[in-house]
């Protein structure tokens, strides 16, 4: 499994706003020669006042979330925060830019480190004879020590698909063997687009397009993530955690492993307002 790479976000205090909307669908404008900003709109301001101030500020909104009060704006002068912080109606602005990276961990940070490596080899002997539920579980060693074994948490509890699942991740591949039986895709979203800029020609992509539907994942770490929540016990590959729940993917990441503010807000207030039980980020 790849590990994410970076994690691009812009940093603001959180809000919301009064005037309601649905969730965006899977759509973007690229800012071309302009720099991009996140804009939170303050407490109580009406949209008008809030694209009335972006506007007078030199920005242009590229996107925006109404449930929450979140746009994503493209301007040219690097001044646009200053000028839109000035306004009333907007509660704080940021630069939609990168603020982490985490390329590998220092050795003090592992979680197999020498000692714990030992420790996790002995707990997986030690409950190797654990029957197995699919023909790939035998070397889920983690699934052994939590007890998901047909002897143990599958006995008492599966999960229900009456239980929705959201996996906020690079997407999740709906047509896998192991996830198709219980991935939604009716309520299954897709709220990002690739940029070929990180991403990639789009060109190079299995489909051709930078915009994927909402069964496809062509990085693969949210369909590990998904395999690991809900892989149905049906005689092929692996067992999940809880194999018979509803998956839903709510795609915010981009294939080269970039999470960015808007679309992952976007993502949760999808989940809250679609009756989402519990969301993996």
């Amino acid at each position: 499994m790849r590990k994410l790479g970076a994690l691009a976000v812009a940093a603001l205090a959180a809000g919301t706003a009064a005037a309601p909307a649905a969730a965006p669908a899977a759509q973007d404008a690229r800012a071309g020669a302009h720099s991009t900003y996140v804009v939170l709109y303050a407490r109580g301001a009406s949209l008008a006042r809030a694209h009335r101030a972006i506007h007078r500020a030199g920005g242009r909104i590229l996107r925006e979330n109404r449930r929450i009060g979140l746009a994503t704006v493209a301007a040219r002068s690097h001044a646009f925060v200053r000028r839109a912080a000035r306004a009333a109606a907007i509660e704080g602005a940021a630069a939609n830019r990168t603020i982490g990276h985490l390329p590998g961990l220092p050795p003090s940070r592992r979680i197999e480190s020498e000692q714990g490596y030992g420790a996790t080899r002995a707990t997986t002997r030690a409950v190797a004879d654990v029957p197995a539920a699919e023909p790939l579980s035998g070397n889920q060693w983690d699934m052994r020590m939590m007890h998901a074994t047909p002897d143990g948490s599958y006995a008492a509890q599966t999960g229900s698909h009456a239980v929705r699942v959201g996996v906020i991740d690079t997407g999740v591949d709906g047509a896998h063997p192991d996830i198709h039986p219980n991935f939604d895709p009716v309520l299954s979203r897709n709220f990002t687009v690739d940029d070929p800029v990180i991403d990639g020609p789009c060109a190079e992509d299995p489909d051709g397009t930078c915009t994927d539907p909402a069964d496809v994942d062509e990085d693969g770490h949210g369909t590990h993530v998904a395999g690991t929540i809900g892989a149905a016990l049906n005689g092929v590959g692996i067992g999940g955690v809880a194999p018979g729940v509803d998956i839903v993917n709510l795609r915010a990441g981009q294939d080269s492993g970039f999470f960015f503010l808007q679309p992952t807000v976007d993502a949760l207030t999808y989940a809250g307002d679609n009756g989402i039980d519990v969301v993996n980020m």
